[in-house]
C-alpha cells in the first residue's frame, strides 16, 4: 500500500481491524493517540541522542509515550527533515482512512496517489472525486452536480461541469459544488477550498 502523507494541521483517522488511531501533525511534531490515556508524541532529534530513537532508514525520531500504544505494529514514520512532509509506511492495511476538514481548508488534488476521495459534508451532501489518470479526475455530487478536471500537456487545467439550475438564496448566492477551485503556487496542482466542513475518506483501490 502507498504511504500516507501527514498534511500540516490536518487530523487523520486510521482504522485497522483491531485498533483506530488519530494522528495530528503540526508545530514540527506528530501526535498519535488511541484515546486520552494512550498517546505518543513524535519529533525529530539530533542523531547524537540515538538511544532514545526509533529508526526507519537514516531517520531518527524521538518517541514519547503515555500509556500503552504500539503504533509501530501498524505503521512506521518516514520523516527526513522538518522541511519535508512526514509519511506513514503501513505494515498492516487499514480498513479505513479519513481526514476531518473545517470550512476553508484545502484538498490538493495530485499530492497523493489515491484512487478516490469520498467527501461527506456536514450537511450530509456527498461527493466523489475519482482519479482517471495521473492528473485527471471525474467528480460527482449527490446534488447531481458533476464533471471532470484534467491537466493538459501545456500545464493548463481543463474543468468541465454540469448541474441543476438553482434558485438563489436570500443573499443571492448559492453554490452547488460546495468548493472553490484555486491553484497551489508550489506544485501547480489544483486545490479545492471547502465551503463547508467535511469528512474526506481516502480510497486507495
Amino acid at each position: 500500500m502507498k504511504p500516507l502523507l501527514l498534511l500540516h494541521s490536518s487530523e487523520v483517522h486510521i482504522k485497522f481491524s483491531d485498533n483506530e488511531f488519530l494522528v495530528n501533525y503540526g508545530d514540527n511534531k506528530i501526535n498519535i493517540s488511541l484515546d486520552e490515556q494512550n498517546q505518543c508524541e513524535v519529533s525529530l532529534i539530533d542523531q547524537r541522542v540515538s538511544y532514545k530513537a526509533r529508526l526507519l532508514g537514516s531517520n531518527i525520531l524521538d518517541v514519547k509515550k503515555t500509556g500503552e500504544i504500539d503504533f509501530e505494529k501498524y505503521f512506521l514514520i518516514d520523516w527526513e527533515a522538518y522541511s519535508s512532509v512526514p509519511e506513514l509506511i503501513f505494515r498492516q492495511k487499514p480498513v479505513e482512512i479519513h481526514r476531518n476538514y473545517s470550512k476553508g481548508q484545502k484538498i490538493e488534488l495530485g499530492i497523493e496517489e489515491v484512487a478516490r476521495y469520498h467527501v461527506v459534508y456536514d450537511d450530509m451532501v456527498t461527493a466523489d472525486f475519482v482519479r482517471t489518470g495521473p492528473e485527471s479526475y471525474n467528480f460527482e455530487f449527490s446534488t447531481n452536480f458533476n464533471g471532470s478536471i484534467r491537466k493538459e500537456a501545456d500545464g493548463s487545467h481543463t474543468i468541465n461541469f454540469k448541474g441543476l439550475r438553482l434558485d438563489a438564496d436570500e443573499d443571492g448566492y448559492n453554490s452547488e459544488s460546495k468548493f472553490i477551485i484555486s491553484r497551489s503556487k508550489y506544485t501547480d496542482n489544483l486545490v479545492l477550498i471547502l465551503q463547508d466542513g467535511a469528512t474526506v475518506f481516502l480510497i486507495y483501490d
